[in-house]
């Protein structure tokens, strides 16, 4: 992985842990497009990258379920 991108996951990383709200879903966007990207050219993701997006898609899909009618 290229430092350049090193240097950006990283401010991610920053970013991510003073974020909140709108602002954090921004960032997390932000932050899977940058691991699909390494995906798609078969370079090494992080750890704290796949697990903070698989985080995310987790709690994503809780919301839907906590307005589901019962």
């Amino acid at each position: 992985m290229s430092k350049e991108l090193e240097a950006r996951l990283e401010s991610l990383r920053e970013e991510l842990a003073a974020a909140q709200g709108e602002a954090r879903d921004d960032l997390m966007e932000h932050l899977e497009q940058a691991v699909l990207g390494l995906e798609g050219v078969g370079a090494e993701i992080p750890a704290w990258a796949r697990e903070m997006v698989e985080a995310h898609h987790e709690d994503e899909a809780e919301d839907g379920f906590d307005n589901m009618p019962v």
